[in-house]
């Protein structure tokens, strides 16, 4: 950067952003005046840095990828010498990385860059305008477009193209009378810290045996490729950083997601996408994206480039993505699936090799087949990328008046259309969830407002704090798609054929996956109301005198709790029997904590919840208990699991320590003495037991457990440890290490006829039984809903425990998709055993999916304090364990 151009501050997640702008004197060499967008194209030219200046290779050349500081560096060089050019860093990522926006437009639209995020908003919400303010922002405003690059970071070319996209756009003369009309945000990654994940490992296998492949482990911190499959649930830095662009400060009218896809199928897939589409999305914001995705293929195809393609498997019926929630806030949501080159090495594919569609007019104009680079990817992503900010020039006027129409219609909507609004009580059984519901609710640009008194709404009663969310909003297929029980229509390939199956999940409603009662209104809640900008729980308390203290486990909160009391060196057990103490019934299952008490206060008020403290209570004879903080590990294999991200990520928000164990430390055996409790999370049996393949990758990555591993697993059982196995994981369990079940259906794996070939669960939402007398269920309600996604579906065998079951008759699908659900009758999806010794517990889903799953956390956390006590009373080993 030259002196006196870096006005750089580096900040964590906060609205201060960190901006890079040339100074007046560079502003007005250029021939910048006050008050007009004049720059002469050939003295603009020869001031901006070009990318190959800067790097010292042409974007996208064999071999060759920047990292996120010379693109950081890039781009802060390019918007100090160029007046079309802005950057702002908009927080700090997980590993600390700044978040890049770059704002690209006129100069004089960056001028009023304020004003006119305040017209976005208003477009956004035409409750806001009159006809005469309408007119206006037609008439003046720029439309607004944000083009988001790279989240998978194995997908890297677009994050290369950005700096190709932002010079052309900055030095392009043809380009710059376009940018009168048009505002682009450009996003070089959504995942930063991925773009060096993955370039660190490609530089350091460049050349080698393994050039080309993708790194063992994820390529963001927690979750992988699932950073694209959190744009609801905001669980993560990454997504919150950019959810705040769109949804509190800019408003675009269209969100354009740059990804790639395999290499051997077609060139670049574009909308028009798949069926089906999902009945919140309004025909007409459907219509636009055709419009918008064909006008792209064309800008492409007409740039010489062939193999585009339409109504691939990419739908529109999935929530969560990018692209996907933008739709529900009446943006016009693009996608882009670019075939990938090896990272940044060049593949060659012959004709026969490769597997795209036939000619028609979804894949008009076929590749021929041959080499397929980096270079070649950039050409495509950037193409599609100008067509996009020509089209919203040349359609200005149409794209700003059909964001305000989708607003109008969607508020029309909610004032004709039960339902009226959506009504959340207190008192849930866990307060944390519902704070958690209603404030990622507001960060998407949700309105609710909050009871001052008591009312009632169609003869029920709702109590004063009760939060009112109105459907007459602009963005009311956000709240509502995710409010809704999905029922995704059965698709084939042909009348009686297979199943066509889903692009992605096919259930999502959040009030079941986080145990959060919600009521609807039929027509407008009269009562008093407040707005509210954030929902906060309710400080509890424990009453009473003493050091043992009585909790009732609804929360997640209070199982955190109780791995703080842990740590302040108290004892807990699950009560086996109901119990009467402190003036009141207690239920078995009831976690009684001995000590500790000062931290369980102080949980208490800052994570709402309330228990019942006395001064003695008797132990049950034989009961387990644990007394010291349980000695967790954490499977992390080298397969890059998303599964195991999103395990540590949750345990760590839960507060569980844990250590990760890799492959070689299970084959050294010896796991009783370091650990209580392992975790397998969801990995198919094959890819635990023998992992990347030989030759893949360096050896030290590949193997998997192998027969040493194995036997270390099965010794601990032995020895009286627990092994908890998450969804796909639990087939290794009862493969591999005697589990006492059988997988009576499901798992990715799954192959047969009869019941095994009737049955598909992609992705959706069960209504299961809890047998509560089991330490395992405590504070969970007898009927529950879980997600499965090809989970496996277990049978109990003999001896062992079915704690979660389907229900005995009846289908029990609650939102998504089910083939067969009638055969799942009876069978289990939660089941615990002795193996040996030790413990095994089978779940047969993920209890805590992608985050999204906060209702069945708690079958989670009990499974590894009921593991715990159980280990320490088989004995064995016992000497500390570092933490994580």
């Amino acid at each position: 950067m030259h002196a006196g151009t870096d006005l750089r501050t580096r900040g964590g997640e906060s609205s201060a952003a960190r901006v890079v702008r040339g100074p007046a004197a560079l502003l007005a060499a250029l021939g910048v005046v006050a008050g007009t967008a004049f720059v002469p194209a050939a003295r603009l030219a020869a001031q901006v840095p070009a990318p190959q200046a800067v790097l010292g290779f042409r974007v996208g050349a064999d071999s060759s990828l920047a990292s996120w500081r010379q693109i950081d560096d890039y781009l802060g060089r390019l918007a100090a010498a160029s007046p079309r050019v802005r950057l702002d860093t908009v927080g700090a990522t997980t590993q600390g990385r700044p978040y890049l926006l770059v704002t690209i437009s006129d100069p004089a639209n960056l001028a009023r860059r304020v004003e006119l995020m305040a017209a976005q908003r208003r477009l956004a919400d035409p409750r806001t305008l009159d006809a005469d303010a309408e007119a206006r922002l037609v008439a003046s405003q720029p439309a607004v477009i944000l083009i988001s690059c790279s989240i998978h970071s194995t997908e890297i070319a677009a994050s290369q193209m950005a700096l190709e996209l932002a010079w052309r756009l900055a030095t392009d003369s043809a380009l710059g009378v376009a940018l009168r009309d048009v505002v682009v945000l450009l996003v070089p990654s959504a995942n930063p810290d991925g773009i060096d994940i993955v370039g660190d490992w490609y530089r350091r296998t460049r050349g080698t045996a393994y050039d080309g492949s993708s790194p063992p482990w994820l390529w963001h911190p927690y979750v992988g490729h699932d950073d694209n499959r959190d744009w609801f649930m905001l669980t993560q830095v990454e997504t919150r950083l950019l959810t705040r662009v769109l949804y509190t400060q800019w408003f675009p009218e269209v969100v354009y997601d740059v990804h790639q896809m395999g290499g051997n199928g077609s060139r670049l897939f574009l909308p028009p996408f798949d069926d089906p589409v999902d009945p919140n999305l309004d025909g007409m914001l459907v219509e636009a994206i055709n419009h918008v995705g064909t006008a792209m293929a064309t800008a492409v195809t007409d740039a010489g480039y062939t193999g585009v393609e339409h109504r691939a498997r990419f739908d529109l019926w999935w929530h969560g993505g990018n692209r996907s929630v933008p739709a529900r806030h009446n943006m016009v949501g693009i996608l882009s699936e670019a075939a990938s080159a090896r990272i940044a090495s060049p593949a060659q594919l012959r004709p026969s090799e490769v597997r795209q569609p036939a000619r028609g007019v979804n894949f008009p104009v076929p590749w021929a087949g041959g080499w397929w680079r980096l270079r070649d990817i950039v050409d495509y992503e950037l193409e599609a990328s100008l067509g996009l900010v020509r089209l919203a020039a040349h359609e200005r006027a149409e794209f700003v008046r059909r964001f305000v129409r989708l607003g109008r219609r969607a508020v029309e909507a909610g004032r004709a259309e039960a339902p009226r609004a959506y009504l959340i009580r207190p008192g849930q059984r866990d307060e944390g969830a519902r704070a958690q519901l209603a404030n990622l609710l507001l960060a998407t640009g949700i309105e609710i407002f909050r009871a001052k008194a008591a009312f009632t709404d169609g003869g029920r009663p709702f109590p004063a704090g009760t939060l009112v969310i109105p459907l007459d909003q602009p963005f009311r297929a956000h709240v509502k798609d995710l409010f809704d029980l999905q029922a995704y229509p059965e698709r084939r390939q042909y009348p009686g054929g297979p199943l066509i199956p889903p692009y992605d999940v096919t259930g999502w409603t959040l009030p079941l996956t986080m145990a959060v009662a919600v009521d609807s209104a039929r027509g407008a809640v009269s009562a008093d109301l407040e707005r509210v900008d954030t929902v906060a729980v309710t400080p509890g308390r424990i009453a009473g005198a003493g050091d043992v203290v009585l909790l009732a486990n609804r929360s997640n909160g209070e199982a955190t709790a109780v791995w703080r009391a842990l740590a302040a060196g108290a004892s807990a057990e699950f009560a086996p029997a109901p119990f009467e103490a402190g003036g009141r019934s207690w239920p078995a299952g009831t976690v009684v904590v001995r000590g500790g008490r000062t931290a369980l206060d102080r949980a208490a008020v800052a994570l709402g919840f309330e228990g019942t403290a006395v001064t003695r209570l008797p132990t049950s004879p034989g009961t387990p208990a644990v007394r010291r903080v349980p000695r967790v590990g954490l499977y992390r294999s080298w397969n890059a699991s998303m599964d195991e991200g999103w395990t540590r990520w949750v345990l760590e928000r839960l507060g569980v320590p844990y250590t990760s164990v890799a492959d070689s430390a299970m084959r050294a055996g010896g796991l009783r003495a370091r650990y209580d409790v392992v975790i397998l999370p969801s990995e198919g049996a094959a890819q635990i037991r023998s992992g990347r393949a030989a030759g893949s990758l360096p050896p030290e990555y590949t193997g998997g457990l192998g027969p040493a591993g194995v036997e270390g697993l099965r010794a601990f059982l032995r020895e009286g440890g627990t092994v908890v196995a998450l969804d796909q994981a639990s087939v290794f369990a009862v493969e591999d290490l005697g589990a006492p079940a059988t997988v009576a259906l499901g798992g990715r794996a799954a192959r047969g006829a009869g019941d095994a070939a009737r049955f598909s669960a992609p992705g959706s939402i069960f209504a299961v039984r809890v047998d509560r007398a089991s330490p395992l269920a405590s504070g969970m309600d007898s009927v529950a809903a879980i997600f499965l996604e090809a989970s496996p579906v277990l049978d109990a065998a003999a001896g062992a425990h079915a704690v979660v079951t389907f229900p005995a008759t009846g289908n029990p699908l609650l939102s998504g998709f089910v083939q067969g659900g009638e055969l799942l009758a009876g069978k289990a999806a939660l089941v615990e055993g002795s193996v040996g010794r030790g413990t095994a517990i089978l779940f047969g889903f993920s209890p805590q999916h992608r985050a999204q799953t906060t209702g069945t956390f708690k079958l989670l956390t009990n499974a590894i304090l009921v593991g715990a006590a159980r280990a320490a009373q088989a004995g064995g080993p016992q000497p500390s364990a570092p933490r994580h």
